[in-house]
Parts: structure tokens; sequence; C-alpha cells
């Protein structure tokens, strides 16, 4: 899953509503559903995990940066 939120730059404000989203939508429940989730932005979806949740979360950021520029052995 790619969540991309408008972030405003207050970070405790921008985790609070995305937190309250992602339970809003039931991930939390459906735990299986997905294996990772990228996110633009910092976050603590990580801290919402049950012990026996399996889904990994990604900065979309850190992600793209090292596809785009690591070398390829050049």
């Amino acid at each position: 899953m790619v969540i991309w939120r408008k972030l405003t730059g207050e970070p405790e404000q921008d985790n609070l509503v995305l937190d309250e989203w992602f339970a809003k939508q039931g991930y939390l429940a459906r735990d299986s559903e997905f294996d990772l989730i990228y996110v633009n932005g910092g976050n603590n979806l990580e801290n919402l995990k049950t012990p026996d949740a399996l889904w990994k979360v990604r900065l979309i950021e850190e992600d793209f940066h090292r596809l785009m520029f690591e070398a390829d052995g050049v």
C-alpha cells in the first residue's frame, strides 16, 4: 500500500491524522492485507502494529533516493 499525504510541517499533528485514518480504515484489524506500506514523511505506524503483525513501513523518500541514485556497478 502507498500512502501519500499532504504534510503540514507539524509532525505530531501529521502523525495523529495518519494514525486515526489508518485505524478508521480498519487496517489494524486486517493486518494480513498488506506486507509493505510506503508512507511519505516521518510517521509512527510501526508503533500501531500488534505483536503478530507482519507488515513493514517504509519511507517513500528514502527508498526513492536509494533506488534513483545508487550505483549499478558502473
